[in-house]
């Protein structure tokens, strides 16, 4: 399951757009859950508590108190990085977005085909927001930076993330070419490791979580340089 938060200072509004926004991704075949706020800073407080990861954000403009760009500002500042999404009766504000990295304006009132649009570039452009896997009558949906390691063994998964283990059937090959190339290293035949998630790194790679990943034997310097390079050029 993954979550989206819906910001709107208008209840009316709020309801509107979870109830469009469920019709739409049932296309998707995704388990969503939707957390509603009434204004920016609520939104903000729920985040910075961390007891929700919010996948999608959708976010109206023009609030009461704090407006919805800098709402989208202070989350980027915090640390959020997945899709901003803006709500609004114009697009003047497209500039300003630029600045927050939005990932799309959807006009009010939302229109079906701009928004299954919108989503369908989300879920289906080459380098996910989303992953979505099914297993059996499971189905899992997380964002790529929930990742800390993927293990294989044989053509069995386990996709370590910062909520839980999934157990997956497939090949290590195969997942990793659906994951942003930037992050993602390859540190062993049978390990994946997110570089954003790594604490430090010696003969193994010491996991935000506790956990130590192999780093192959005949190119751990290699490995080990290619991880510095990343967090050097990330922190610029």
């Amino acid at each position: 399951m993954f979550h989206i938060a819906v910001c709107d200072d208008l209840q009316r509004d709020r309801e509107e757009i979870c109830l469009v926004l469920k019709e739409e991704l049932e296309a998707f075949d995704a388990d969503a859950r939707f957390i509603k706020f009434g204004s920016g800073n609520a939104l903000l407080k729920a985040w910075e508590k961390k007891k929700i990861d919010f996948h999608i954000v959708f976010l109206d403009i023009f609030m009461e108190g704090l407006d919805g760009i800098e709402t989208a500002r202070r989350l980027r500042a915090s640390g959020y990085k997945e899709a901003i999404i803006f709500l609004t009766t114009t697009q003047d504000f497209a500039i300003e977005g630029y600045e927050v990295d939005a990932a799309g304006y959807l006009l009010k009132p939302l229109e079906k085909i701009k928004l299954r649009q919108l989503l369908k570039r989300l879920f289906k452009r080459e380098k996910p927001a989303l992953i979505t896997l099914r297993q059996g009558n499971k189905v899992y949906t997380f964002a790529p930076s929930e990742i800390v390691y993927i293990e294989s063994n044989r053509n069995r998964l386990s996709i370590h993330t910062v909520k839980e283990t999934i157990f997956y059937y497939g090949r290590l090959d195969e997942i990793e070419k659906i994951l942003p190339e930037k992050s993602f290293l390859r540190c062993h035949q049978s390990f994946l490791v997110n570089m954003d998630r790594v604490y430090g790194a010696k003969d193994v790679f010491h996991m935000e979580t506790g956990d130590l990943v192999p780093i192959r034997v005949r190119e751990r310097r290699a490995i080990r340089e290619a991880y510095f390079r990343y967090m050097t050029e990330r922190n610029l």
